[in-house]
C-alpha cells in the first residue's frame, strides 16, 4: 500500500505545530516530515532525501511564491503542493498537470474539468 510522504516546512509558528500534529495524530498513516529548509536549494535536498509526495506550507513562506512554485513542480511533475492560508481556513492546492492540446476542444475539456 503507498503511504505518501508529507514535507512540512516549519515556521516556528503556532499553526505549523498545529498542522504537523493534526496530521500525526489521524488514524491516516501518512508519514510527515518536517523541514526546516530556509532556502530553495535546501528544500530540494529534503524532498530527494524522504521521497516527497506533498509539501505542506503556510501561505507566507517564501516557497509558496509564484517562482518557486514553477520551480518545484517543473523539477517535480508528480510533487503536490498545499498551501495554508494563515488568515482563513483555505487550502490552495498546486499540481503540474500536462494536456496535449491537438484541438480547442482540448482547451475547452481543461477549462471545464478545473
Amino acid at each position: 500500500m503507498f503511504v505518501p510522504c508529507v514535507l512540512a516546512i516549519r515556521k516556528d509558528t503556532l499553526l505549523s505545530f498545529a498542522l504537523t500534529n493534526l496530521i500525526n495524530a489521524s488514524d491516516t498513516g501518512l508519514v510527515v516530515v518536517e523541514s526546516n529548509a530556509r532556502t530553495f536549494e535546501e528544500l530540494v535536498t529534503e524532498i530527494n532525501t524522504h521521497r516527497a509526495d506533498v509539501i505542506l506550507l503556510e501561505k507566507s513562506s517564501p516557497f509558496a511564491g509564484e517562482e518557486a512554485l514553477t520551480k518545484l513542480l517543473m523539477l517535480y511533475p508528480r510533487l503536490l503542493v498545499i498551501i495554508v492560508d494563515e488568515e482563513s481556513n483555505w487550502l490552495h492546492i498546486y499540481r503540474r498537470e500536462d494536456i496535449l492540446m491537438t484541438t480547442a476542444a482540448d482547451l475547452i475539456s481543461a477549462i471545464q474539468s478545473a
